[in-house]
């Protein structure tokens, strides 16, 4: 082009060429281009100008625009442009039409700039710098009807589309150029201009066209000034007035606006406003997505948005935190990224995380555990207390998967970092809150619960696949360090894992008797029905989904059975069961027992295949047959199933975390450590102390001679803190000492044992037991050596205590041996410590009364010992235990030993003054909770159970109505405690029953679940008995009756073991209460009717249909019977009865509650009676009356009892392919008693009917009554349900907590019960108690008529 300095050429009209249409297209090029070089030398405003005008004039024309040859195109178009030029700042006249086809003409030759290898490039090159010079387009934006923005359009987008990655600097700034100029000459840039700019920042143009993107940032930038009004506007039109009808990118506002955030700082500075007030607009989809760019923004890396934007960032802050789930979502997805990028925000967005972990949306608390988990990268040394607080709740959280995705993650990263090379205390005690939050898990309430924890606990905590040396550091550090309830849970886990071990052993056991050929049908009967019954224990105590698995694990018993039996046909050893007793063998290696597992897995996963291609259609769901699974047709994924169980059982078995040799190396860390610092920590010894006692219920993980030799080696150390429990360890191991015969051992064992022997009672006393256990066909020797080698008159001694309590511990071992000796000695004592005393040797009461008040010493260093216990007191309660040792050991020779230690006991319950007279308090609790527990022996021995009087379980209720609340929790806890063996004797429960009215409720809740648990374990037990003694009848019946007839197999199991048969003691033991003195006391009922819905509510919970039947019988007996321990003195006579009124008042109030609180279970008739213990009843004559007052009123909710069918007999599997047998409902209680054969006709009275046997006057007259109301009586029923549904909703108004006891209440008598209960009859059914408070000859006429049609429903049934 021609520059400033160049000459201007002398222009003639004769050197403009003619370009006329009808030259030959060659001609017409020539003369085009010869008129292009003499443009070019003109320069801009040329005086000469209307020379040109006619070529002007003449290129306007169409032919030019739509010229087939493009050379001839791109030659007009410059000249036109050149024109221009030298016109500008004006244009040579031209119709509108003919102006805006020539800068359409123009606008479309800018497109050919894409052919970089054109030859024409150059040329058209020279066109873009010649119309972005001189600014040609500007003439265009002026045009009218739109035609500007037409124009402007089409320069755009060919502009944008012609730009190539290879393009210059120097032709890129010339488009920006053109773009920016004609933009700043709108006054209001059109929104379509906008939106072609917005079209080339957003995908996909931003990533298909990156050269294009940075062309429109840097126009974006360069017209900012006159960009940003028009923007603002546009965002305005498309949030606020939503105008959006012409808008072709308002669906995509926000991306525009994400890109414009990294353009200009400005332009966005002017959108703010309207950002933040569509995040406050009711339209909830239009809210979210202001927050959704928002988080985007805020959250990108390099940026300073939040920063910058206060207002907008709280407005976010409330939406993030309190709008709707959607927009909580939303945001969440940006959690990650604001962390990495913006540490600054962490705080403002903690306090947000911590109110969406407590929201109610079970999605958005899972997806911001997920994204904690981003957050924290497998690293929880440095995350802040806040996202611990978060990680601690979800663990926590009410549904299984958010639970499971917290609890997994921190067990992941706790692997992670006790894998690590620089794992040491300090990191364990950074993370124990980790540790303490999987642990903890182990309380919630569900199986799935408890098998996530000790999976987490296998496989994160305490990793099983590591190396040994690095387990157990890991282990003990982990349980130094969790708090005291995490470590009683690890505990219990590991007590789980063992326990599960043994019973899957025990069902491998099972089963391969079951594919053995050699054992009889009959017996495989009985192995069957224990199969089934640990089938299903194993299932609802050790799986997830009890019922599923249950099948699942009877199909794979079915199918172990028949694969054994396979095996053996076809003498491979390679069978799934023997297969599975190797993985449960005692010395294998955790690694080889998972391998095990696998190659079970594996032959079941290809049994699976197997069957899917024999029935393709079977894919889904489990297949059984009468309740039998089959393995004919198993194709509904149950082999997978097997599969997953398989997986889930050997999880949780402890080989995984305990073998042997893991236990080797416990014991070798332990050792280690005490050898080289003898003087450790005491919460040291205190765990080692309780791992050892949850090991030793399971010695066979000890069963290596490595570990042997290290428990040896521990007690050479001769560490008193740990000597109890590694003395009982050795005795747990003894049976494999002796299997070991290493002469060296024993030797070692018996000489530290020997010197064992006189340190603390405690220590010596399990010293005894190991000793009897190591040499168990040579104690009875040793225990006579020891005996007679020991000096048992040295009271003063400080071995005095020790002595005595080995003493005890020693007859009771061996009663047969030391019998004669050991009497002997313990009457030396006594007598020596009487004639100290200055008492009478041959009494026996000053003997028990006033023996041990002298001075004693114990050893100066007893561990644990209370400083407030003085020696005599000890060496008191250690005399009385001894005592009681010895007749429990004796048992029939006790003899005259028998009374003199029940006195003692007595008195230490009773706190005789003589006994305790300068004891401290302390002493004293102390003292009366020996004598309990000694009493407690003495009753669940079964030789003096017997012996054992009504009054001793009276004296132990004012231990549990004691003002100490030590007294009183230390002696349920006994109780409890008794009670876990179902044969203890019942009365325990009734005793149990006392705390009803415990002070504290916490405690009365406690002993509540521990009732609850009791009476199930019991009803288990009876059932189980119940299964197997009606398997050996069935089984053997028939041979047993031909061998010897006169002998029945049938015989009951005692009832007295029943739960529901402690109603009978409790019902005695209340009527003895101090505080009830008067039989019709109100208030002291309402006190009883506590009681009694204490235990009552315990014993419905999951009773059996038929034990209304039960309480009936119980209740008639009683009833009929009076109390056995009344004296029969004539002067005690009115006593007497009073005495009697109070248990039949007692009976009465059962009865009542019964009938409100069970109506379902007590619609039944009976008419047996049930046994009472002659101990406490005596039979007498039926006592009609009842004695509850007639304003005594109580009103009880309903309870749905929940009965317990016989699950074991309705699931039972026919694994032996044999019919199945009727098993007799195990929870039914079954009294073989003779009915009565007469009765004496009733009368009716609602609630209060009663059956009288006297035959006075009055009497006869209401049996004698007209019966005018029978045909009526159908009725009066409703009549009188009427009434009483009235009566109910008046003393519901008015407050009352109570409904009338003679409520004029009759059973509706439907046709099919009648027909059920016809030939049953007991008094019971309808209460015919009179009330004993009204006087027979009082009777009013309205009662005889009622009594009337009472009786009319009696005959009728």
């Amino acid at each position: 082009m021609t520059t400033s300095s160049g000459t201007v050429p002398d222009v003639s009209p004769s050197q403009v060429l003619s370009v006329s249409p009808s030259l030959p297209t060659n001609k017409l090029l020539d003369n085009l281009t010869k008129n292009q070089r003499l443009l070019q030398l003109l320069p801009q405003n040329y005086e000469k100008r209307q020379y040109f005008n006619n070529l002007f004039q003449t290129l306007l024309d169409d032919f030019f625009y739509s010229h087939e040859r493009p050379d001839v195109q791109l030659y007009a178009a410059i000249c036109l442009a050149d024109i221009i030029r030298i016109w500008a700042p004006n244009l040579p006249d031209a119709p509108p039409e003919k102006k805006l086809n020539m800068f359409l003409f123009l606008a479309r030759q800018l497109l050919a700039l894409k052919k970089i290898d054109d030859p024409l490039f150059s040329r058209r090159y020279y066109l873009l710098e010649n119309l972005s010079m001189v600014q040609s387009f500007i003439p265009a934006v002026n045009l009218e009807d739109n035609r500007g923005c037409q124009i402007s359009t089409l320069v755009f987008n060919n502009l944008f589309n012609a730009l190539q990655k290879n393009h210059t600097d120097q032709l890129k700034n010339l488009m920006i150029d053109i773009v920016t100029v004609i933009l700043a000459e709108y006054e209001s840039i059109p929104f379509s201009l906008l939106e072609l700019l917005f079209a080339r920042i957003i995908d996909p143009e931003k990533k298909l066209r990156e050269e294009c993107y940075e062309l429109v940032e840097s126009i974006i930038r360069r017209g900012e000034s006159y960009l940003k009004p028009a923007i603002a506007e546009y965002f305005k039109a498309v949030l606020i007035t939503e105008d959006t009808e012409s808008l072709q990118l308002h669906n995509k506002i926000y991306y525009v606006f994400d890109e414009l955030c990294h353009i200009s700082e400005s332009i966005v500075d002017e959108l703010i406003p309207t950002i933040e007030h569509r995040l406050t607009v009711s339209n909830e989809k239009h809210r979210r997505d202001a927050a959704k760019i928002i988080a985007y923004v805020t959250s990108s890396p390099n940026n300073d948005f939040a920063q910058r934007h206060k207002t907008l960032w709280s407005t976010f802050l409330d939406q993030f935190k309190n709008g709707t789930s959607e927009i909580q979502l939303t945001c969440l997805k940006h959690l990650k990224s604001y962390f990495v990028n913006h540490p600054e925000l962490r705080t403002d967005l903690e306090d947000v995380m911590i109110r969406l972990s407590l929201s109610s949306d079970t999605n958005i608390r899972s997806q911001l555990m997920i994204q904690i988990r981003a957050i924290t990268s497998s690293n929880l040394l440095d995350i802040s207390d806040k996202i611990k607080q978060i990680l601690c709740g979800r663990a926590r959280d009410k549904i299984w998967d958010v639970r499971k995705e917290a609890l997994d993650y921190l067990g992941h990263v706790y692997k992670k970092e006790c894998t690590n090379a620089n794992w040491s205390n300090d990191t364990q005690k950074q993370l124990t809150w980790v540790a303490n939050c999987i642990i903890h898990l182990y309380y919630q309430k569900t199986t799935q619960d408890k098998l996530l924890a000790e999976r987490l606990l296998t496989f994160y905590l305490i990793p099983w696949d590591v190396n040994t040396d690095d387990k157990v550091k890991v282990f003990l550090e982990l349980y130094s360090n969790v708090d005291e309830n995490a470590q009683r849970a690890i505990r219990e886990m590991i007590h789980s894992k063992f326990l599960f071990r043994r019973q899957l052993i025990k069902l491998i056991d099972f089963t391969l008797q079951m594919a053995d050929s050699n054992i009889s049908n009959d017996d495989k009967q009985l192995i069957e029905l224990k199969l089934v019954s640990l089938i299903h224990v194993i299932a609802l105590r050790c799986l997830p989904n009890p019922d599923k698995n249950e099948s699942v694990l009877k199909s794979f018993t079915v199918y172990a059975i028949k694969n054994h039996k396979q095996s053996l046909t076809t003498n491979e050893e390679s069978s799934i069961v023997s297969i599975f007793k190797k993985a449960l063998s005692d010395g294998i290696k955790a690694k080889e027992a998972y391998s095990l597992a696998n190659g079970i897995g594996q032959m079941l996963l290809e049994e699976a295949t197997k069957e899917q291609k024999r029935f393709p259609g079977n894919t889904s769901e489990d297949q059984t047959t009468n309740g039998t699974p089959t393995i004919e047709n198993n194709g509904h994924g149950q082999y997978r199933k097997m599969c997953g169980l398989i997986k889930t059982m050997f999880e949780k078995i402890s080989t995984l975390l305990f073998d042997q040799e893991t236990a080797s190396k416990l014991l070798k860390s332990i050792f280690e450590k005490v050898s080289h610092e003898p003087e450790q920590p005491a919460s040291y010894y205190e765990n080692i102390n309780q791992l050892l006692k949850v090991f030793v219920q399971y010695p066979l993980v000890f069963n290596s001679s490595e570990s042997l030799e290290l428990l040896c080696n521990l007690l050479k150390q001769r560490v008193l803190e740990l000597a109890p429990t590694l003395i009982r360890t050795i005795e747990a191991c003894a049976p494999m000492i002796i299997s070991l015969k290493q002469t060296s051992m024993m030797t070692l064992l018996d000489s530290e044992l020997s010197t064992y022997l006189t340190l603390h009672p405690p220590i010596a006393k399990r010293t005894l037991y190991c000793i009897c256990a190591l040499h168990p066909d040579k104690k009875d020797e040793l225990l006579q050596k020891m005996i007679d080698d020991t000096h048992y008159d040295q009271f003063e001694s400080e071995q005095f205590t020790t002595r005595l309590v080995l003493l005890g511990h020693m007859i009771q071992i061996s009663p047969i041996t030391l019998a004669d000796i050991g009497k002997r000695i313990l009457s030396n004592i006594a007598k020596h410590i009487i004639d100290k005393q200055q008492t009478n040797d041959d009494d026996e009461t000053n003997m028990s009364t006033s023996f041990l008040h002298g001075d004693f010493t114990l050893l100066p260093d007893e561990p644990h010992a209370d400083p407030d216990i003085g020696s005599d007191a000890r060496v008191k309660r250690e005399l009385v235990k001894a005592m009681t040792r010895a007749i429990l050991g004796l048992r029939e020779n006790a003899s005259g030993l028998f009374n003199i230690v029940y006195k003692l006991i007595r008195k230490c319950i009773e706190n005789d003054q003589d006994f305790t007279n300068e004891m401290s308090e302390n002493e004293i609790i102390y003292i009366r909770l020996c004598g309990l527990s000694c009493l407690l022996k003495l009753i669940c021995n079964s030789y003096f159970h017997t012996r054992i009087k009504p009054d001793d379980f009276l004296v132990i209720i004012t231990l549990l109505r004691d003002s100490s609340s030590i007294i009183r929790q230390r002696t349920y806890r006994e109780l409890t405690e008794h009670l876990r063996d179902p044969s203890c004797p019942i009365e325990l429960l009734a005793l149990l029953a006392f705390a009803a009215k415990e002070p504290e409720r916490e405690h009365r809740e406690q002993i509540r679940r521990s009732m609850l648990q009791i009476i199930d374990t019991r009803r288990e037990h009876i059932k189980l008995q119940l299964s197997y003694k009606t398997a050996h009848t069935t089984n053997d019946i028939d041979q047993h009756n031909e061998q010897n007839p006169s002998t029945t197999n049938d015989k009951p199991i005692d009832y007295t073991l029943y739960p529901e048969y402690s109603l009978t003691y409790f019902l005695f033991f209340l009527s003895k209460s101090p505080a009830f003195i008067l039989y019709d006391d109100i208030e002291m009922l309402h006190t009883m009717t506590d009681y009694i819905l204490f235990l009552l509510d315990a014993l419905l919970l999951r009773c059996d249909a038929t034990v209304g039947l039960f309480y009936k019988g119980l209740l008639r007996s009683i009833k009929s019977s009076e109390d056995a321990t009344l004296s029969l003195e004539k002067e005690d006579k009115p006593e007497r009865k009073d005495e009697i009124k109070k248990l039949h008042v007692l009976v009465d109030l059962a009865y009542v509650i019964l009938s409100q609180h069970a109506s379902s279970l007590m619609i039944c008739r009976a008419s047996s009676n049930v046994p009472l213990p002659d101990m406490y009843f005596k039979k007498a004559k039926f006592n009609h009356l009842s004695y509850l007052p007639k304003d005594f009123k109580i009103k009880l909710k309903p309870i749905t009892t929940t009965t317990v069918s016989d699950t074991l007999t309705t699931k039972r599997t026919i694994i032996n392919n044999s019919e199945t047998n009727n098993i007799t409902t195990a929870s039914s209680i079954t009294i073989s008693t003779s009915p009565k054969t007469t009765r004496k006709k009733r009368i009716s009275e609602g609630e209060n009917e009663n059956e009288d046997d006297d035959d006075d006057n009055d009497d006869n007259k209401e049996q004698n009554l007209p019966n005018k109301r029978r045909k009526g009586s159908a009725n009066s029923n409703k009549q009188r349900k009427r009434k009483l549904s009235n009566s109910i909703t008046e003393n519901e108004d008015n407050n009352s907590t109570a409904s009338t006891v003679t409520s004029k209440k009759a059973r509706k008598n439907t046709t099919t019960n009648s027909t059920n209960r016809s030939r049953v009859n007991f008094s019971y059914e309808k209460p015919q108690l009179r009330s004993a408070s009204i006087s027979s000859g009082s009777s009013t006429p309205t009662r005889k008529t009622r009594s009337k049609g009472s009786a009319k429903l009696t005959t009728k049934n």
